[in-house]
């Protein structure tokens, strides 16, 4: 994942796969028939250790910001992360394996987010008559477009700047009353850190 997020997927050869790994490009390829298929894996392997986190922090929480800040670039390993699939959607226009890859990503993605949204909604969380279907791919949609911006100019999208995005969009799916601390207006600035402590900052 490093070596894709530096070099990008065209420099990287299985040799430097293998010298970082500490090991021959014999054993690299016995696990592996071709560079191709060991990238799809890499690739895969980013979006499943991504989708995990934000399992674990929802669940741990049942929050719906603590899910969504996993899968925000709020750190440099989340931004590593964004690196590879950046990488990778260049590719997928030519490439049907990692097109589809990517389509079931999202696609997947946007199922866990309606699913936290429908129940907060069963739960009267949720402002009345809301479109959770339209929501989900709204707040997917903010996100990714953040990313794309973060990737390329991240002194302008500090944590701050990015959970300033977000939250207003989380907030108005919320009945006033039942606005989580994760995504609150804060009346201090300490108040703010522990907010996005609860977000998932690192």
């Amino acid at each position: 994942m490093q070596l894709i997020a530096k070099a990008g997927l065209d420099a990287v050869t299985v040799r430097d796969v293998a010298e970082a790994a500490g090991c021959s490009t014999a054993i690299v390829s016995h696990y592996f028939h071709n560079k191709k298929e060991l990238l799809h894996v890499t690739y895969t392997a980013a979006i499943e250790r991504a989708t995990g986190r934000a399992e674990a922090a929802l669940a741990a929480t049942g929050d719906l910001k603590a899910y969504l800040a996993e899968i925000m670039p709020l750190d440099d390993d989340r931004l590593t992360e964004w690196s590879i699939w950046l990488a990778f959607w260049a590719k997928a226009v030519s490439d049907p394996d990692i097109a589809a890859a990517q389509r079931n990503c999202v696609l997947r993605t946007r199922g866990n987010i309606l699913r936290i949204l429908d129940d907060l909604n069963a739960r009267g969380e949720l402002v009345a008559g809301v479109d959770r279907a339209h929501a989900a791919r709204r707040v997917l949609a903010t996100i990714t477009g953040m990313a794309v911006q973060v990737m390329f100019d991240r002194e302008d999208w500090p944590t701050d700047r990015q959970h300033g995005l977000i939250d207003p969009e989380l907030r108005a799916l919320y009945r006033p009353s039942r606005i989580p601390a994760s995504i609150a207006e804060p009346a201090t600035p300490a108040g703010r850190e522990n907010v996005m402590a609860m977000a998932g900052e690192r």
